[in-house]
């Protein structure tokens, strides 16, 4: 009998070759969609999964309160985890991670390399995070100062096929440290990756500092299992009045009520480990994470795709299972049974499905580099194609082919011979609302996709090309100009003879990094109104390079001898202080000088979109004290001849360090490079949810004509023109789509909302968006169904009319 069932549902397949080629493309493409989206979500939701009881690990966050502003810290202060640890008896353990080095200097002999993935961490990391040693004991590698553990490809770099255990490395500024350990890089979905990992206990004033109000370390501690996470936030709360109340008095002269009245809080909170990656966009974090809203996204598109794609499947399905009613009758009047009859609808339409699932995989497979290019990720067919998922494929085709094949089986089987074979018998009416249902719910799904893409471009757009409030264009950094002491005012005058370099300046950071915790300062000399403001220090050419513009009071004046002790502050500064003649008033950095406003600069921004403009003072330093960074501003003209003078310039100060250079515009676009590759994801799976859309109407209109050649030869007959028929086949789908657009639109505003919701600066949900939409999806619908209409309509009614 299964037999049988296979020989028949094959010579449908092969008999209705169109139909048959649009209902397994259209799955397979959605389910190939769905493959690759579901590997990337797994793995966003698979972060930190992989440690040693990480259901007990947890890192330790601060909602840091001021009176006027509020930060959210990854970093807490150096003795949070030794005095929890000592304190709280449920704290079983605890790691720190300091991670705030922008670069260090390793120098192996004759050969010096700048390295950024370097941490320095206690010797109970090991404890906590699952790293894998290939040489040293990971007991004792890092349990004395001046130890070292590497990853494979440092130790590789270094010291090529010889061991690396026990070789010495110098570090700059660090001193001289031995490998102790060599180990294998961290899996991809970690929320933190290193290259060296040195103890924490080699810099014994970072290790030794018990100030409650420096925010320097990344702490982890892990707790006793069922212990209250609220229970330790709360003891954090008593501990950290009991240790910051004298500091607060001693340093601010004020009790901690006053401090508290004031409104300041420390409000600590802990972190599940395997919730950061999605959930933690803090600042300090130790690298960018993940975004939980743009996961579900992805995950929503998945299940969009696919129902889209389902719905084409089981819509065919059930239309052309209408023109196989007089072979039910001959089945029947030949002895089938009714449960045969449906044995061999559920039979065709679960080898159709798995014809579909086999070319998704094949698909997949061809598509996985594009999509670990767009994407950014390295995915392997071995993990695409797993055995679990093939199960899973398996398990899916048979159920959608079961759900596909149920309705026209029952439906069919249950026709009497005697109508059925004297062609009284008819499906077309008893499922157009179901088939009208789910063309309408697949293209309010593909709307939903086009409204999503149009707001991401319109967001990725605003960002990359909303002015800053300075000019980046041709500003190039000079990376580690501080090295050259006091010799960087030479070098700086060596570069402006350059006529095409028109201004530099030396500064200790610049926009689009991460501009340094900020200072305490006491505005007009009251410790009860004190503020912790970010800043940025670099020589006085600093404004006239940047391009800021100074809406109130003046720049810096290198003639001026006071400026040493001047400050300028930006927009958001006059606010949070509320002044309204701001020039005159004084700020003072604790135990510093006291700085006097000199002017206003027009708020400019100095992190990315995601963040509003907070307050920031710009001060005035010696070009030769503390600008690790110079910032030169080019023209356009003679760009290599510029470059080449940079380069030689270079060279005569810094010969045993190759120079490097940062376009400032290229930096900014990098920090929305998460939202690019989301919107070229985006983007991508809209336009192929549309085609499997397309497919299923191209598909529908091809029935739907054949089904009313009768009726259209009729009406030829009785004098309609050509375009009438087009109209009339064309506006059933017309009408479907806009329902489809008012059911559609709801849900995607709703959804755009909340993803522009994690943008301080975004693009507004404009009705345009809606109204374009619209017009794409019924000018895609009429290209589609043209076809099939045009045809129709020119069909010469003898042949449709011969047999009446």
């Amino acid at each position: 009998m299964i037999r049988n069932y296979l020989k028949v549902a094959l010579r449908n397949i092969l008999r209705q070759k169109f139909f048959a080629v649009i209902n397994i493309s259209g799955l397979a493409i959605g389910i190939s969609c769905c493959l690759l989206i579901l590997a990337y979500v797994s793995e966003e939701f698979s972060y930190d999964n992989f440690h040693p009881e990480k259901e007990n690990i947890y890192r330790i966050a601060l909602d840091r309160k001021f009176p006027d502003n509020a930060f959210v810290y990854a970093r807490t202060p150096m003795p949070m985890g030794t005095t929890l640890a000592t304190d709280v008896p449920t704290v079983t353990s605890f790691t720190r991670i300091y991670a705030a080095f922008n670069s260090l200097t390793f120098v192996d002999e004759d050969r010096q390399f700048d390295e950024r993935n370097v941490m320095a961490v206690d010797s109970t990391f090991f404890d906590f995070f699952a790293v894998e040693f290939v040489a040293g004991d990971k007991n004792t590698a890092l349990d004395m100062p001046n130890s070292l553990v590497v990853t494979e490809d440092m130790a590789r770099k270094y010291f090529g096929d010889e061991p690396a255990v026990g070789k010495q490395l110098t570090i700059q500024n660090v001193g001289e440290v031995m490998v102790r350990g060599v180990v294998k890089p961290m899996p991809v979905n970690s929320h933190f990756h290193f290259d060296f990992l040195f103890s924490l206990s080699t810099i014994p004033s970072l290790y030794q500092n018990n100030f409650w109000g420096s925010y320097n370390t990344h702490t982890y501690i892990k707790l006793e299992p069922g212990t209250s996470v609220e229970s330790i936030e709360a003891s954090i709360r008593q501990i950290v009045k009991t240790y910051m109340e004298p500091q607060v008095q001693n340093i601010l002269g004020i009790s901690w009520a006053q401090y508290e009245e004031a409104g300041n809080d420390h409000r600590y909170f802990l972190q599940p480990l395997e919730s950061i990656h999605l959930n933690s966009n803090l600042q300090w974090e130790i690298e960018p994470n993940g975004n939980k809203t743009v996961v579900h996204l992805f995950l929503a598109i998945s299940i969009f795709i696919l129902l889209i794609a389902c719905i084409n499947f089981i819509n065919l399905t059930t239309a052309r299972a209408a023109n196989r009613a007089r072979e039910v009758g001959m089945r029947k009047v030949l002895g089938a049974l009714k449960n045969q009859l449906i044995g061999q609808f559920l039979v065709e339409s679960i080898i159709m499905c798995l014809l579909a699932t086999v070319l998704a995989t094949g698909m997949a497979s061809l598509l996985l580099p594009f999509f670990n290019q767009l994407a950014g990720k390295s995915f392997s067919i071995e993990g695409l194609l797993s055995t679990e998922v093939c199960l899973g494929l398996a398990a899916f085709s048979m159920a959608l082919g079961i759900l596909a094949g149920l309705y026209p089986a029952f439906v069919l089987s249950a026709f009497k011979p005697v109508v059925v074979l004297k062609g009284k018998a008819s499906m077309g009416a008893r499922n157009s609302w179901l088939r009208n249902t789910l063309v309408i719910l697949q293209f309010g799904i593909s709307i939903i996709l086009v409204i999503g893409t149009l707001i991401i471009y319109q967001q990725i757009n605003y960002m990359v090309n909303k002015p800053l409030g300075f000019d980046r264009d041709q500003l190039v950094i000079v990376e580690r100009a501080g090295m050259m002491g006091q010799e960087i005012e030479t070098f700086k005058n060596i570069l402006l003879d350059n006529p095409n370099i028109s201004s530099a300046a030396g500064v200790n950071t610049f926009p689009g990094r991460q501009v340094n915790g900020g200072t305490f300062m006491d505005v007009q000399g009251s410790a009860s109104d004190r503020y912790l403001i970010p800043n940025l220090r670099g020589d006085y050419d600093l404004i006239e390079t940047m391009g800021l513009e100074v809406i109130d009071g003046r720049a810096f004046d290198r003639n001026i001898v006071t400026d040493t002790t001047a400050i300028i502050i930006n927009e958001a500064a006059v606010r949070t202080f509320g002044w309204s003649d701001p020039i005159g008033k004084q700020l003072q950095p604790i135990n510093g000088p006291i700085y006097n406003v000199i002017g206003v600069v027009k708020d400019f921004h100095f992190e990315s979109l995601h963040q509003n403009i907070g307050p920031l003072a710009l001060m005035a330093s010696d070009l030769r004290n503390g600008a690790g960074l110079m910032v030169l501003k080019m023209g356009n003209e003679n760009v290599a001849s510029t470059m080449a003078t940079i380069e030689q310039a270079w060279s005569n100060f810094v010969p045993q360090r190759p120079l490097q250079l940062t376009f400032v515009d290229q930096e900014f676009g990098a920090l929305y490079e998460a939202e690019r590759r989301s919107g070229r994801l985006f983007s991508s799976f809209a336009v192929l949810a549309i085609v499997i859309a397309c497919l299923g109407a191209f598909g529908l209109a091809a029935f739907l004509a054949t089904q009313r050649r009768k009726e259209i030869g009729i009406r030829k007959v009785l004098g309609a023109s050509v375009s009438s028929i087009v109209r009339l086949l064309s506006m059933e789908f017309v009408k479907l789509i806009l329902l489809a657009n008012l059911l559609a639109w709801p849900l995607a505003y709703y959804l755009m909302q909340q993803w522009l919701s994690s943008f301080a600066y975004a693009v507004g949900v404009n009705l345009w968006y809606f109204g374009i939409a619209t017009i794409v999806s019924i000018l895609i619908a009429l290209l589609t169904i043209s076809f099939h209409s045009i045809r129709a309509a020119l069909m010469n009614p003898s042949h449709t009319l011969h047999t009446e």
